[in-house]
């Protein structure tokens, strides 16, 4: 129990340092571009944090990227590489939407039925690409990247055509969400929703996920092909399972999405959150608890990055430039052994013979 909190512990420090050493290489650049560092960061802070609306827009935007972040590290952790979170977070949209337009069900039933069905939609999206991998080989990099654009041209088709709003304007979207079926606001004035519960409860039951069977086996798999049929699981029957649960909790993402913010499908519903997920994932170590930390982090930059920009004559792009010092910094953290490095510091200082 102690060595699993202090492993915990060292997580949470790990992402806090990589935050850290981003934002100050971040700042350096800042600076040769002519800015100053602290009206930048001060902006994005006072963006994210400023006022109570603005910090409850951090957590409105971190639902979804927490939620998807959980379902990346789910493939991440059998090494399967699942780059098509936008797509499965559309598909689980879709169906969630199709059952409160045309189901006709009360809410009380509706409502879990659209969770059902966002899960089936995710599921079974990225199922297909599992499916694809144990029949024919086909890497999950580029089938997960496929199924994203034909997810993204296959809602455009929808709100263009059969399930465009006919009493609205001719946008591209659809009718709204019926009202008995919305989430519940926290209060009027501001967007968070109830959806914030459905986050942490997936966290904590992600927490507790890794300790089950298919956990393990989940794990396992990540060990390596041999290592798992040599432990009697069928590696084909978890690799297929791993990006079902993987997709699925894309497609709760979606859900949230429709029923708690847009309460409509439209284009451009994911906002590219499946690419943001993947380095809250990582940068979380694929770790329940870091991802929620590295979550809110990101939506927090997110959301500061915006008011930075209307508020000073600093460029939009300062947020993307710490994005990929993060990016980076998480791939040298895998590719370098520190642990190495600091024996060969202490043996050159002579602490070891």
């Amino acid at each position: 129990m102690r060595n699993k909190l202090i492993k915990n512990l060292n997580q949470v420090l790990l992402v806090l340092g990589i935050i850290v050493l981003a934002l100050l290489v971040g700042a350096i650049i800042i600076s040769f571009s002519g800015n100053s560092p602290l009206e930048a960061y001060f902006s994005m802070f006072n963006g994210a944090f400023g006022s109570k609306q603005r910090f409850m827009e951090v957590l409105v935007r971190m639902i979804p990227l927490v939620i998807m972040a959980l379902g990346t590290s789910v493939a991440f952790k059998a090494q399967l590489w699942n780059i098509g979170g936008d797509g499965q977070f559309i598909m689980g949209s879709i169906l969630a939407m199709a059952v409160s337009l045309y189901s006709g069900l009360p809410a009380i039933i509706g409502v879990p039925v659209s969770i059902i069905a966002a899960m089936i939609g995710g599921g079974l999206w990225s199922g297909l690409a599992g499916w694809l991998k144990v029949k024919f080989n086909a890497n999950e990099v580029i089938t997960t990247l496929m199924l994203n654009y034909i997810a993204i041209y296959f809602l455009s088709f929808l709100v263009y055509g059969p399930m465009m709003d006919a009493q609205g304007s001719k946008m591209p979207q659809t009718a709204l969400v019926p009202e008995a079926y919305r989430l519940p606001l926290f209060e009027s004035g501001n967007r968070l929703h109830m959806g914030i519960f459905m986050a942490l409860i997936l966290v904590v039951i992600m927490i507790f996920f890794w300790k089950s069977t298919v956990g393990f086996k989940i794990d396992l798999l990540g060990q390596g092909e041999k290592v798992t049929t040599y432990s009697g699981v069928s590696v084909k029957k978890m690799i297929v399972l791993t990006m079902v649960i993987s997709g699925l909790l894309s497609g709760i993402a979606g859900w949230t999405e429709v029923y708690g913010v847009q309460y409509r499908l439209l284009e451009g519903i994911t906002s590219g959150y499946g690419s943001i997920a993947i380095v809250i994932a990582l940068m979380g170590g694929l770790n329940p608890i870091g991802i929620l930390i590295s979550g809110f982090f990101f939506s927090a930059l997110l959301v500061g990055g915006a008011t930075m920009q209307r508020m000073t004559d600093i460029p939009y792009s300062i947020v993307d430039i710490v994005q990929g010092l993060i990016i980076t910094f998480i791939i040298a953290r895998t590719a370098i052994n520190f642990k190495e490095i600091k024996n060969k510091i202490a043996r050159r200082m002579g602490h070891v013979k």
